[in-house]
């Protein structure tokens, strides 16, 4: 082949990858209203498709999370110290607990429905205490919502990787079940509207569209210092 056949090769071909790269993404967008004790609300961005979820405040220039299903990592991005905190898929298991673990789980006959369905209950319970409590409607966008559960499966696993730099004595049950070993099986069965965690930190569906996004959107900042999470 001859230079100039090359050099129109590859011309070509980089022309063809970014116009793929800025094609927009059909994405899920949901916005959840994130209240914590001591620090107000805070509207969040999750944005969901085949390969990728960001989670924003709405901004595209924010800091932002991006999880890459395909590498199976997570990528937490701060824009004013130029770092990305990536945090690696680490398999896990739960434990034999001293304590007894359950789940709840029945229709809230008296809700309005939500998308022309049945609202369900779902707590995981601990000792009788109730660590996470979920509303959620059975059925909805589950392939997007798997994606949902494989990342926060991914932050769990960092929590367990972690879990001896906690002191002992907060290793309650609720923290243990609710905080380390976080299965979110509640993904598995619909969409949540309203989580409510045992230590003071709630989540409410504020707004849910499908939409086409701009794929720069799922691209890491160049130039950024890259690091691993602290672990024991």
């Amino acid at each position: 082949m001859s230079l100039i056949k090359q050099i129109l090769c590859g011309s070509l071909l980089f022309c063809l990858s970014s116009l793929l790269l800025a094609s927009p993404i059909k994405s899920l967008v949901l916005h959840y209203d994130e209240a914590e004790s001591g620090a107000g609300v805070q509207t969040m961005r999750y944005i969901i498709n085949d390969q990728f979820l960001r989670i924003d405040s709405g901004d595209a220039a924010s800091d932002f999370i991006l999880f890459d299903r395909n590498k199976t990592t997570v990528y937490s991005i701060n824009h004013e110290d130029r770092t990305v905190l990536k945090i690696i898929n680490k398999p896990w298991q739960s434990p034999d607990y001293d304590f007894s673990v359950f789940v709840e789980e029945h229709a809230l006959m008296d809700a309005p429905k939500v998308f022309g369905k049945q609202v369900f209950s779902y707590q995981v319970k601990a000792q009788d205490e109730a660590c996470t409590k979920v509303l959620l409607v059975k059925d909805v966008h589950m392939e997007r919502l798997q994606v949902l559960y494989e990342f926060q499966n991914i932050m769990s696993g960092q929590q367990v990787a972690t879990l001896d730099n906690t002191p002992k004595e907060y290793h309650t049950p609720c923290f243990l079940v609710d905080q380390v070993f976080h299965k979110a099986d509640y993904l598995k069965l619909g969409l949540p509207i309203r989580i409510s965690y045992n230590r003071d930190y709630s989540k409410f569906l504020q707004g849910i569209n499908e939409e086409e996004v701009s794929a720069e959107l799922f691209v890491l900042p160049e130039k950024y210092e890259e690091f691993l999470p602290f672990s024991q």
